[in-house]
This record gives structure tokens, C-alpha cells and sequence, in this order.
């Protein structure tokens, strides 16, 4: 039974100080690597991705944010996005939804194409101390221009740091 109840205590405390971390003039850093792509093989050679975002909760629960994502892929098509996004936190459990508008540069050889880009994205915020989370999230990008071409589901995995 004081299993239960300490359990229950800390669970409760938990969920209160990642509640204190989505409140208004808060701010937020993150890094992470982007749809796991740290790969090589003997077709496409090195691949890796990585995304850094940073910004502000305007309100409780709601962050807005600036994103900057590159990736490389030695025998492929070599990305550079910048972009905005608003994300709403729900209550204190740390899974949030987000919506971002991104411009993307990409470049394969002589080949280069710009698009812009619709990219929601659904994640969670798992709280390692009062400021630290491991935050892993599933994302789709989705192209204005040449949509079945372009477009494409992700997942990443990073670090957020809220101050």
C-alpha cells in the first residue's frame, strides 16, 4: 500500500514541475537528430540530420517557435529548411501538437528546388529534471508544390531545455 501511495506522490510531483515549464514568458531550446537518418550505406553513403528551434511561450500552454533543419546525404539530395511554429501543450502530461510553415532549399548536385512547406507535428515532452527533456516526435512535411515528391513523414528525437 505505501508503494502505491509514494508512487502516486511522485507521479503527482512530476506532472506538477513539468506543468511550471509551459507557462507564459518561458523560454525553449532545442536540438535533435531528424528522422533518425545518422546512416551509411554503399548506394547513398553518409545521411544525417539534424534540427535546432528555439522560442517562447506567448501564453500558458502555447509556444511559438523558429526552426532551422539541415540534412546531408552524401550520394543524394541535401536539404536546408527554415522555418516558424506555433505548438499547444496539452495540460500538464507533456504531449503536445504542433503546426509550422518552413521554406526549404533542396540541392542534389546541379539539381536545386525550393518549396514551402506545411509540416504538423505531434510529440511528447519527457522531463529529465525541472529544465531538461528527452522529446520525441513524429512530423510530416508537407510540400505546397510536387506534394507526392516532396513530401514526407519523419520522426526525431532531441533534447529541450526550458529556462
Amino acid at each position: 500500500m505505501m508503494k502505491k501511495f509514494f508512487a502516486s506522490l511522485v507521479l503527482l510531483l512530476v506532472t506538477l514541475g513539468a506543468q511550471a515549464q509551459f507557462e507564459k514568458n518561458v523560454w525553449y531550446v532545442n536540438a535533435s537528430l531528424t528522422g533518425l537518418d545518422l546512416s551509411h550505406s554503399k548506394s547513398e553513403g553518409t545521411n544525417f540530420g539534424f534540427a535546432l528551434s528555439g522560442g517562447a511561450f506567448i501564453e500558458d500552454n502555447v509556444a511559438l517557435l523558429l526552426n532551422f533543419k539541415g540534412q546531408y546525404v552524401e550520394h543524394g539530395t541535401d536539404e536546408t529548411s527554415l522555418g516558424a511554429q506555433a505548438r499547444y501543450y496539452f495540460s500538464s502530461c507533456g504531449v503536445y501538437g504542433g503546426l509550422g510553415l518552413s521554406y526549404k532549399h533542396l540541392e542534389n548536385g546541379n539539381h536545386q528546388k525550393d518549396l514551402v512547406c506545411l509540416t504538423p507535428e505531434l510529440g511528447y515532452a519527457f522531463f529529465l529534471n525541472r529544465h531538461l527533456t528527452i522529446e520525441p516526435a513524429v512530423y510530416y512535411d508537407l510540400s505546397f508544390k510536387d506534394s507526392s515528391d516532396y513530401s514526407k513523414l519523419g520522426f526525431k528525437i532531441g533534447f529541450g531545455f526550458y529556462f
